[in-house]
């Protein structure tokens, strides 16, 4: 599946090499070069295993990292990893700022049917404004929400093989679309045996924390004292990568 990735922070590079990982075609944009340049020196590549699905994604030719917002068109599913950082304002409302002004750069490159996968923690009606700020300029996509549930430490594991899946969806046909679409986009992680969950955008909303739950497999060190991702079978990521 083809999937644009918003946003070249920590979260961005995260979750496109994760998707990448799990076999989609990722365009990852950001407006900044900058941004851009830190990916590929690796500097944004802080958690354990990142590094390694970064360069398996941008060797494979699954990961694109483009400051060219057209490069997005043909997606068909759009991650919005802008605004999930801290919000200097306790209402959130530079957040939901951010998410907007990304929502506008995606808009003209949104066809029917396509799917804006909301992650961060927002105040709740955040994802049913979007939507209808995509009604008012006429584009037929849909707002879905998926929460952001991964530990520092622990977030490549956790983004591959989670605990459970939570998708918000709207009501009625298009919610029934949007969560088989979902569920093509974590196919990896439901084979796993990630438990799913089929939700409201406000429930889904209120469950972004950011903070992932664990299997009961993956609590703790184990007794050589490696952390959960150091204890990943080392031909597992791999094999995602160059599936």
């Amino acid at each position: 599946m083809r999937v644009s990735v918003s946003g070249c922070g920590r979260r961005g590079v995260l979750h496109a090499a994760c998707l990448a990982a799990a076999g989609h075609e990722v365009v990852l944009h950001d407006p900044d070069p900058r941004a851009l340049d830190a990916l590929r020196s690796g500097l944004t590549a802080a958690e354990p295993r990142l590094y390694r699905l970064l360069a398996l994604g941008l060797v494979s030719g699954r990961l694109r990292p483009t400051t060219d917002r057209t490069a997005v068109a043909g997606a068909r599913v759009h991650v919005l990893c802008v605004g999930a950082g801290p919000s200097p304002d306790p209402d959130g409302a530079s957040r939901v700022g951010r998410l907007r002004d990304a929502l506008d750069d995606l808009a003209p490159h949104l066809g029917p049917g396509d799917l804006v996968v909301g992650r961060a923690r927002v105040p709740a009606g955040t994802a049913e404004w979007l939507a209808a700020c995509l009604v008012a300029d006429g584009v037929r996509a849909t707002v879905v929400w998926v929460p952001d549930e991964h530990r520092p430490g622990h977030a490549v594991v956790d983004l591959l093989r989670p605990a459970r899946l939570v998708h918000g969806v709207p009501a009625g046909p298009d919610g029934v679309r949007a969560a088989a679409i979902l569920d093509a986009l974590h196919a990896v992680q439901l084979a796993s045996g990630a438990d799913r969950t089929v939700t409201d955008l406000t429930t889904a909303e209120a469950l972004g924390h950011g903070v992932g739950t664990t299997r009961d497999t993956d609590r703790g060190p184990d007794r050589h004292g490696d952390d959960v991702a150091s204890r990943t079978r080392r031909g597992e990521l791999a094999a995602a990568g160059a599936a």
